[in-house]
């Protein structure tokens, strides 16, 4: 009867877990995206970049640290807020569950990968608009949707060029929502069956960033 007892406060720590993990993930992506998308336009000002310029820094050095600085930014932030979470809910519980600290390196990762692609579309557009509503476009319907692609899409659309077509997309974009559903296999104990989105999200946070520094030093501004 005891275990039976500890055990449904296990299921209810996780589930309470994972639901902050869900709520984290939001937050990264609509709050944290929204504050940094006007760091390289900003940056790029007449007077500000001709002030930036002038000092002995090289532009790869200036956006490598734009883009550590929001790295670290919010890997602090969730530090502190997953941190706070996990040493309250643990206390009261009693129940420890420490792969929920992971999700942190996770979901920073999760920033890291579109804050890449925020700050190319910053580099190139000089739009701090443009580079919310390509992001969030990316990441609330065209990473869904590919994410459902071979349970939803595919029962609908039988061709097999358009599945090689939308097959293509998804590798080469980013896969939140796949990273997403790792840290709740890592946080719930199941099995994570690939981590092959980690792989190619991060080989395409690289080039999003190879591709800034290139347009950047070529740039003349």
């Amino acid at each position: 009867m005891e275990s039976s007892g500890e055990e449904g406060v296990k299921q209810l720590v996780t589930g309470f877990e994972v639901g902050m993990i869900n709520l984290s993930y939001l937050l990264v992506i609509t709050f944290c995206f929204i504050a940094v998308s006007s760091f390289i336009p900003s940056m790029l000002e007449k007077g500000n970049i001709d002030i930036l310029l002038s000092k002995p820094v090289s532009r790869t050095n200036i956006i490598l640290a734009k883009f550590l600085g929001g790295v670290l930014l919010i890997f602090l932030s969730l530090t502190y807020m997953i941190g706070g979470v996990w040493i309250i809910l643990s206390a009261k519980s009693g129940y420890w569950n420490f792969p929920f600290l992971y999700s942190i390196p996770w979901l920073t990762l999760s920033f890291a990968i579109i804050y890449a692609l925020i700050i190319l579309i910053g580099v190139t557009s000089q739009s701090t608009i443009l580079s919310i509503i390509i992001s969030m476009f990316l990441v609330f319907v065209i990473c869904p949707v590919l994410y459902v692609r071979e349970t939803v899409i595919f029962s609908l659309v039988t061709n097999s060029t358009i599945q090689f077509i939308i097959n293509f997309f998804y590798y080469i974009l980013p896969k939140p929502g796949d990273i997403n559903q790792i840290i709740t296999d890592i946080i719930t104990g199941n099995p994570v069956k690939s981590y092959m989105p980690v792989f190619s999200s991060v080989l395409f946070m690289l080039a999003a960033l190879s591709l800034s520094i290139f347009y950047f030093r070529r740039k003349d501004y």
